[in-house]
């Protein structure tokens, strides 16, 4: 006799924005461990739009209807609200997801996890980039010493949004907490903290010039001593990879992309240390898991869900449990900190312009 399945989790998504049609909903759909029972956003008629859509039986336009018709909860909401609604959902109960970047400061962040502990509810924070081949398998390398000690890294990324966005709000300083670091860096922060370990200082620059920032850079240090160079723009589109000098060889592989090329060269043994160029054994490719084909931003959504309900099972801590979601904030929160401004060849001189104004 076949033991009965496993019922499906009970979740809710609270925010029908762009991220939450195009993601998280068909991720849920796809999955064989999910169904979603209720859709909640302040504008009921696009709720409603999506129930509609996916087949979901109820909305609401206030987040306290969850508890009871929910095991967990996916919160796609602007930055400010990641907190406040995370942290009242967790006391009643209910576990929770929280899109990226899990708050707005480091002070929230210990708020939530608190919640977290005291009512012994999950905490995960939404960085599906963990859920890439690519990553995994980087993480796997750097971890078993095929490079040897890492030197340094370099990391560009950089893309013109593309995306349909349902608000402004992270065009406004007080909605999202930053620009372009706290939306696209907060990705691949994460990923070099997850491969690297923790950070130790930082010198950083962006061109906020008092409102929220379009492009930065930063100079980083890691406790293993290796330091590099961090890039984020949404004004360009750069290489979009991550550059991994260790003292055997090293590794390049993209990081905007669930499917991204990796190309490791091996040095000589007794050969010259130093760059990509060098005399060795080259290898190029893209990792691949099982006989399955290329993953996709939709496949790394579906792990994300896959992996929150295992959580929930299993009380156990999500792939990226909320510490860790703290600690690319906290790098964050650091840099915005420090800021200098960024000048970058088109940027205008504000003395002169005003001058010029005169």
């Amino acid at each position: 006799m076949n033991e009965r399945a496993t019922p499906k989790a009970r979740l809710a998504v609270i925010g029908c924005g762009a991220v939450t049609a195009i993601h998280h909903l068909p991720a849920i759909v796809a999955s064989r461990t999910a169904v979603a029972t209720l859709l909640v956003d302040s504008d009921r008629g696009r709720a409603e739009a999506l129930a509609r859509r996916y087949g979901i039986a109820e909305v609401a336009t206030d987040f306290r209807a969850v508890p009871g018709k929910a095991e967990g909860a996916i919160v796609a909401l602007p930055n400010h609200l990641h907190a406040p609604i995370s942290i009242e959902l967790l006391s009643r109960g209910v576990h929770v997801l929280v899109e990226k970047p899990m708050a707005m400061n480091v002070a929230e962040a210990d708020a939530m996890m608190e919640a977290a502990r005291t009512w012994g509810s999950i905490l995960g924070v939404g960085l599906e980039f963990r859920f890439f081949d690519g990553a995994i398998l980087v993480h796997r390398l750097l971890r078993d010493g095929l490079l040897g000690p890492i030197r340094r890294f370099d990391l560009r990324q950089g893309v013109v949004p593309r995306w349909p966005f349902a608000t402004d709000f992270l065009l406004k300083k007080e909605m999202a907490g930053g620009g372009v670091l706290a939306d696209f860096g907060v990705h691949v922060l994460d990923l070099l903290l997850w491969w690297l370990g923790d950070w130790d200082s930082v010198e950083y620059r962006d061109d906020a010039a008092g409102g929220v920032e379009s492009d930065c850079e930063m100079e980083l240090t890691l406790r293993s001593g290796c330091g590099g160079t961090v890039e984020v723009s949404r004004t360009r589109n750069l290489r979009n990879t991550c550059r991994l000098e260790g003292e055997r060889g090293t590794l390049e592989v993209g990081i905007w992309d669930p499917d991204p090329v990796l190309r490791l060269l091996l040095r000589d043994s007794g050969g010259p240390s130093g760059r990509l160029d060098e005399r060795g054994v080259v290898l190029e490719g893209r990792a691949r898991r099982g006989e399955g084909g290329a993953l996709t931003m939709a496949d790394a959504f579906v792990r994300q869900v896959d992996d929150f309900v295992a959580a929930m099972r299993e009380k156990r801590e999500t792939r990226v449990p909320a510490r860790e979601g703290r600690r690319s904030l906290e790098l964050i929160e650091a840099c915005y900190a420090r800021r200098r401004p960024l000048v970058l060849p088109w940027s205008i001189d504000p003395i002169e312009a005003a001058g010029d104004a005169l």
